[in-house]
């Protein structure tokens, strides 16, 4: 036989069975082996979604081909990415639960009105989704809308009062009312039925922050070129409910020094009472209003009262703005106007800058004095923070450095520092003191 035919008689095979392997290695839309492969721990990931494209490529209609590669995405932390495949699920299922459950559930962190609207859809058809149940608590929990959450939770209990999901629920809500003590029994009870429900631990780990009251007792040093000034004092704040604080407080300072900073002429006042109300509604907005009565040895007493607005643009960019007016005598009348911004970089650290207006009769007839003011926060575990800032005043060439710090020393005890410097006059003070809350 001649040598080229016995090359190709040879060879020939060979580049068949190659062929054939190429073929074979091509992945095949199979959605049932998709799903099969989909629910393995672990999951063949690589494969799953070479599957799941060579049924998009074919123009799938299953709805388990979109579903797949929406979870698939979303745990991968592409949560924004996992929307569309999700959203095109639901489309071409729509009476399908579990499309619309996972979809609810990817947009609940970022869209939570569009979240609300699924889950909606879903208790329409089935009164009784847990799923759909438990996503609306959830909703409600961020909204801070804690009665409507309650009622989900109970409806859930009243079925099975060893709900540990709905426990779980309630311990959150009794603690975002910041009852610590029901809230820590509620996750406690959970661990009971289920020792290793990570919600519940979760939720224990954060139980030592929440509190109803507190009280800071401190002790304070004022050093300026025309002499120094101790003072001490407490303040108090009591949480009446889970959004509303009421704030009482006093302090005393040996000596009435006048002082010149970037917010105005102040002289310290020998008694200095103050009484506020507090609103924060987490993620929303947050105001306060609260009155000083200053009263003076030999001079006229004096009143301020200021009030502060804070509005969430997204949960980690704020807007804050507030006005404080203050009158008693000629030399006390004028009024400080100031504004700006706050954002998270992280869970542990913010920054904010600010901008102030001060006026005052006495200085040149309501001048304003413009201050530019910056911070940076760190927060820690168990309501730790330190804060450093820096502010300049052009007109009247003030520096002011300050910083603050609260670090623990129990669950409930924590020690203050906080330290400012501005350099006209050269005000300096200092202040040290105990934190306790309960």
């Amino acid at each position: 036989m001649p040598t080229g035919k016995l090359n190709t008689f040879v060879l020939l095979p060979v580049f068949s069975a190659f062929f054939a392997m190429s073929v074979r290695a091509e992945p095949v839309c199979n959605v049932d082996d998709a799903q099969r492969l989909f629910a393995q721990q672990p999951r063949p990931i690589a494969e799953v979604q070479a599957m799941l494209s060579a049924c998009e490529a074919a123009g799938s209609t299953d709805y388990r081909v979109y579903m797949f590669q929406g979870v698939m995405n979303r745990e991968a932390g592409d949560r924004e990415g996992a929307i569309a495949p999700l959203e095109k699920a639901h489309q071409l299922a729509p009476d399908e639960a579990n499309p619309a459950l996972e979809l609810g559930f990817t947009l609940e962190e970022k869209h939570a009105r569009q979240a609300a609207k699924v889950y909606q859809e879903v208790l329409a058809r089935n009164p009784s989704s847990k799923a759909a149940l438990l996503g609306m608590g959830r909703i409600y929990r961020g909204w801070n809308d804690l009665d409507q959450a309650t009622a989900i939770y109970e409806q859930l209990l009243k079925a099975n009062p060893q709900d540990t999901d709905a426990l779980n629920g309630m311990a959150w809500v009794a603690l975002a009312r910041r009852n610590r003590t029901e809230g820590q029994a509620g996750f406690e009870k959970v661990l009971s039925i289920d020792p290793n429900n990570e919600e519940a631990h979760i939720g224990l780990s954060k139980a030592p922050d929440v509190y109803r009251y507190v009280f800071e007792g401190s002790g304070t040093l004022v050093s300026t070129s025309s002499g120094t000034s101790w003072g001490f004092g407490g303040d108090g704040l009591i949480g009446v409910t889970a959004f509303d604080t009421i704030e009482l407080g006093e302090y005393h300072y040996t000596n009435e020094l006048q002082t010149l900073t970037a917010i105005g002429v102040a002289v310290l006042p020998s008694d200095d009472i103050r009484a506020g109300y507090h609103r924060l509604v987490p993620l929303t907005y947050a105001f306060s209003v609260v009155y000083d009565y200053r009263g003076h040895n030999g001079l006229p007493t004096e009143n301020w009262l200021d009030a502060l607005g804070t509005v969430y643009v997204t949960d980690n960019f704020r807007l804050f703005g507030g006005y404080r007016q203050a009158w008693g005598a000629f030399q006390w009348n004028g009024r400080l106007i100031r504004g700006g911004f706050s954002a998270s970089l992280s869970p542990s650290w913010e920054v904010s800058a600010a901008a102030y207006d001060a006026a005052q009769a006495i200085f040149s007839n309501y001048f304003d004095i413009w201050s530019w003011v910056f911070d940076a926060y760190w927060h820690g575990p168990h309501n730790a923070l330190v804060n450093a800032g820096v502010g300049y005043s052009p007109l009247i060439d003030n520096v002011d450095l300050h910083g603050r710090a609260i670090l623990p020393v129990t669950e409930r005890i924590a020690v203050q520092f906080t330290v400012g410097h501005n350099s006209i006059n050269a005000d300096t003070r200092a202040t040290v003191g105990l934190r306790f809350n309960w």
